[in-house]
């Protein structure tokens, strides 16, 4: 079932030792999702740090914190490469943990955890993620064909779309118009396993992410 309840705002006190830093509405309800699959949804909080460019300052407000420094313990930080491969989004997030004072030799230690969407190495975001899961899932392979073919057909009759990887919120877009489901967000779709079983080889990373946090 999807929650009414919105995620919390920046200024709501923590009350977790584990936290999980995403980049946007999708990823909340994504992320919360596959918590709950993991059965790990009262021992990992999910806070918002809405886009890259402000990852930098919320983190440092947040580390600031004194919820932040007498709770936690283990911090994870999850965002899309975007345009550039993986390498380039991490070495953004390090600076910024660095920037807050989140380095090894700091007491007490916190652990951190860094992974970059899609797959820790190519450019992407969470909807080409999901949408290599849809492709690797048997049970989803023709809608994922027919969404291909109107992409095709839309390239072939010269019709202007964005180019990769923006070009898979699109795909990801055109795939959930397949599911009964009617104007459901990629993020919302999670709950409802419209990109496949959680057993699907694609979401392995993410889910040994989580375990490990």
């Amino acid at each position: 079932m999807i929650p009414a309840r919105l995620p919390p705002p920046p200024s709501a006190p923590i009350v977790l030792t584990k936290l999980l830093l995403v980049e946007g509405d999708t990823p909340i309800h994504f992320f919360e999702a596959m918590l709950r699959h993991l059965g790990l949804e009262r021992e990992i909080e999910i806070r918002n740090f809405r886009g890259v460019g402000d990852f930098k300052t919320y983190l440092i407000n947040l580390a600031d914190t004194d919820e932040f420094k007498r709770l936690v313990t283990s911090l994870g930080v999850v965002r899309d490469a975007e345009k550039q491969p993986a390498t380039a989004a991490r070495q953004s997030v390090e600076a910024a943990l660095l920037a807050a004072g989140l380095t090894p030799n700091r007491t007490p230690p916190i652990k951190t955890s860094v992974i970059i969407l899609p797959d820790n190495t190519n450019a992407g975001m969470i909807e080409t993620l999901c949408m290599s899961a849809v492709q690797a899932e048997p049970s989803l392979s023709s809608a994922y064909s027919c969404v291909e073919d109107f992409f095709a057909c839309l390239v072939r009759n010269g019709i202007a779309l964005p180019a990769a990887p923006v070009l898979d919120k699109n795909r990801a877009q055109a795939y959930l118009a397949t599911r009964q489901d009617v104007q459901m967000f990629p993020g919302l779709a999670a709950y409802r396993n419209h990109w496949g079983p959680w057993t699907n080889p694609v979401f392995q990373p993410l889910l040994h992410f989580l375990q490990a946090l």
